[in-house]
């Protein structure tokens, strides 16, 4: 939300856009550790299982998902949002991201929609790679996903020119699902959450993010290696998950099982639908935010309006669009209550 709304010259070099990186990785996590205890129930269970087990989880996944989403694209086409007016069966095609790569720039009211589009296409196809592999197989393939990433952001950008915003092309974050989905299998055959391996291999990965990142910055990319930042930077996302499900204690787990914070995370997703097109929306409704007396540092009460408007968007979000469909799904008996949560975060 700071990355979309500030001014350039607030957010100074710090890459907001992280939180988008760490997202694809913990979903890559998530649904892959889902996808596995689905498996091991349903071959427990025996029998045919394969197309059933992939119907009910993509009726999961899109009644959780896709009822929000197109709320908040019909909001975005009655505020004026020009792009998904002009190419509404991109947005609600889910197909997105291939569209706005080819933009120069990106589009107002819209510009997070690509990512939107990434999760769906990852929801389509990761649970047959997940139930159709050999188990054997499993971490083999999820690393070829991981390395599949750097290679074609090394394609994209030698000869692609006319892709201007390659990240939004979809094998160029299989990294970010992949190391997700590697952690996911770690955690399944036995490892720790928490294991000081991991917590080590992320340090590290997080020196080798940091030096890559600072020299791009500074317009001098370090060879072949600079196409590996991203993957580093999931490396790092998969340390700081397991940390997390190890637990936090002091003043930062305080700060996590606060009410505010689990409420900020209840509104998650709406803040993330909705954020985008509300300056949009306050620019009919509120003119006068943008008059002369909200510059300089005063543009952070227009912030702070903008703020609202999408805390209460995305409490009605919550309230009418993403709980009632929870409450009609039926779960699968043998798989524990812990899916479920990890469902609906």
């Amino acid at each position: 939300m700071w990355l979309h709304w500030a001014p350039a010259e607030w957010r100074g070099h710090f890459p907001f856009e992280i939180g988008l990186f760490f997202f694809l990785t913990l979903t890559g996590f998530l649904i892959t550790r889902i996808l596995l205890r689905e498996r091991a129930a349903c071959e427990e269970a025996g029998g045919k299982w394969r197309i059933k087990a992939y119907l009910d989880f993509q009726k999961r996944r899109m009644a959780r998902i896709l009822v929000p989403c197109y709320a908040a694209m019909l909001f975005a086409i009655l505020v004026g949002a020009s792009d998904i007016r002009q190419h509404w069966p991109a947005y609600f095609g889910h197909w997105s991201n291939f569209h706005m790569a080819f933009m120069e720039g990106w589009p107002s009211g819209t510009a997070h929609y690509w990512t939107l589009a990434l999760q769906v296409q990852f929801y389509l196809v990761w649970p047959l790679v997940v139930f159709l592999t050999p188990r054997k197989l499993l971490a083999g393939v999820f690393g070829l996903c991981v390395a599949l990433a750097p290679i074609s952001r090394m394609i994209l950008e030698k000869w692609f020119p006319e892709i201007h915003h390659s990240q939004a092309i979809t094998p160029t974050a299989l990294d970010y699902f992949g190391v997700g989905a590697l952690l996911a299998l770690a955690i399944e055959r036995g490892m720790k959450v928490g294991d000081g391996r991991l917590t080590l291999a992320a340090a590290l990965a997080f020196t080798g993010y940091i030096t890559l990142y600072v020299f791009n910055e500074m317009g001098r990319p370090i060879g072949g290696l600079c196409y590996f930042q991203q993957t580093l930077v999931s490396v790092v996302f998969a340390g700081l998950i397991s940390s997390t499900l190890a637990g936090f204690g002091g003043w930062l787990g305080k700060i996590l099982d606060h009410p505010a914070a689990q409420h900020v995370g209840r509104l998650s997703f709406g803040l993330y639908l909705f954020h985008t097109p509300v300056p949009l929306f306050l620019g009919f409704a509120l003119p006068w935010l943008w008059g002369p007396f909200f510059v300089g540092y005063w543009q952070i009460l227009r912030l702070g309006v903008f703020g609202l408007t999408s805390w209460g968007l995305a409490w009605l979000c919550w309230r009418y669009l993403e709980t009632r469909p929870a409450h009609g799904r039926k779960r699968v008996p043998a798989v524990s209550a812990e899916r479920g949560a990890s469902e609906s975060d």
